[in-house]
Formats: C-alpha cells, structure tokens, sequence
C-alpha cells in the first residue's frame, strides 16, 4: 500500500484509515510504520490502535506489532465475494456430506488466518462442528495447512517466521517440520491433521483457489477414531475434484 499523502482529517476516518493499513499488509506492523503510511503522527496513531484493541478490531502482538483482530475479521464474513463463494461452494459441500457422513467445512482466507464461513455438521450422533467466524492460525489444522502450502513463498515464510502457537497437543510448531508438512500438501493437494486444532478432532483439507490464486480451504471433520486410512483414501480423490470444480467456477486456471 502506498504511504498516504493526505492525512485522514476526522477521528472515524483516522481509525478506518488504520484498519485499511493493516487489511492490506502482509504482516503485523508496528505504530511507526502505520503511521508512515496513513501520514499521521505517532501518537494519534497510538491513540486510535488503543481503541481498536480494546473493542478487539485490532489484536495487539507480544513484539508490539498490530493485526486485525477477531471484531475486524468476523466482518469479512459478511462481504460480497464471500457470500458468492459460499453459494458457488454448497453444492459440493452437499455432495460430500452425502457421502462421508461427516462435517463438511468451508475456511477462507483472512489477512494471516482463517475463518470458517460454512459448515453442514454431520447427522451422526458424535459430531464435530466448527464456529464461524472465529479466527484460526494458518499452521494450525488441515485447512489452515492447505491454504498456508499455496500461498506465494514469501508470504508463507513470513507466517513460518512468526512465533508459532500450540493450540492442541499435536500442533506442529517447528518451522522445519511445517515446511515438509506443507511440501507434501503441495505434492498431494491434501492436507491431514489429528488433534491439531481441536482435541480428538481429525480432518482432510483441500485448497480452493480464484483468478488471484489461494482463497480457502473445504474441508472433512470429525472425531479421530472414524478418521481411518481407509476413510482417508476413499475421501481424498472426492474433496480433490470437489474443491477443484469449485476453484476452476472461481475463475482458476
């Protein structure tokens, strides 16, 4: 984004002009390098940071660097290509419910994350559902991990660079060890996780892609114990074409 040569005037103004600098960038940033950019002083910057974290648009890093936070990404649920995506994706989602009997999920693409936007939970009487809207680290789970595997590599090394959180008792956070994970991802077009995110949860990822390249992921969920080998195999080739049909309606070539 290019450094702003007129300063946002009004206090709504300065605070949407903050949260535009951060949407667009590729990591956290810091209050001087925000306020380069809107082309306002340090301390107004600050002010208007402080507020963002306190009503959770904007989540404030242990290195004092600034993302969106989880208020800022819960409306990008609601835009316009998301509720295209969607639509364009429940066919296929349908599809698979059928025929896995399982929880069928629907993740984009938020800044350094993902949000879950649709599911259709699965009829069984043990059941695994997601929330919608809630921010997930993008080395954490199946879907994260097919998203984070295509994204252009330096984008990918910048998340990798970062402090990796554990969030359940199997999530890697070794930045080698997610590098292979990630090179098979993108050999496979699958990605696989046990208790990564979630506690005795299991799910399959497959990436979904527009004209501009990674937008999402759909994925499989459930309890671990039905997530098999064979499960896998026979589930696998169906999210693949799945995601795929859904990618090339996208516009991906």
């Amino acid at each position: 984004m290019a450094e702003t040569s007129d300063a946002p005037a009004g206090a709504i103004d300065r605070a949407l002009a903050v949260l535009g600098v951060l949407a667009e960038a590729s990591q956290p940033m810091g209050v001087t390098e925000i306020a380069r950019r809107v082309g306002l002083p340090k301390s107004v910057v600050h002010y208007h940071v402080s507020a963002l974290v306190r009503n959770r648009y904007v989540e404030a890093r242990p290195d004092r660097r600034y993302g969106l936070g989880h208020a800022a990404l819960r409306l990008g649920r609601g835009n316009h290509s998301n509720v295209e995506l969607r639509a364009r994706a429940l066919p296929h989602m349908r599809a698979l419910h059928h025929e896995t009997l399982e929880t069928v999920t629907l993740s984009v693409l938020v800044g350094r994350e993902r949000v879950y936007v649709d599911q259709l939970i699965s009829p069984r009487e043990i059941t695994l559902s997601v929330e919608l809207g809630r921010p997930f680290p993008l080395h954490a789970g199946a879907s994260g991990r097919a998203i984070l595997a295509f994204l252009p590599g330096d984008s990918r090394e910048s998340v990798l660079s970062e402090p990796l959180e554990r969030v359940a008792s199997h999530t890697v956070v070794d930045p080698a060890d997610l590098r292979e994970l990630l090179e098979a991802v993108r050999a496979t077009g699958i990605a696989v996780s046990r208790s990564e995110r979630h506690e005795g949860a299991a799910a399959i990822a497959a990436p979904v892609f527009d004209s501009h390249g990674v937008t999402g992921a759909m994925g499989v969920s459930g309890p671990e114990f039905r997530f098999d080998e064979d499960s896998l195999l026979r589930w696998a080739p169906l999210l693949k074409t799945a995601a795929a049909q859904l990618s090339r309606e996208l516009g991906w070539r």
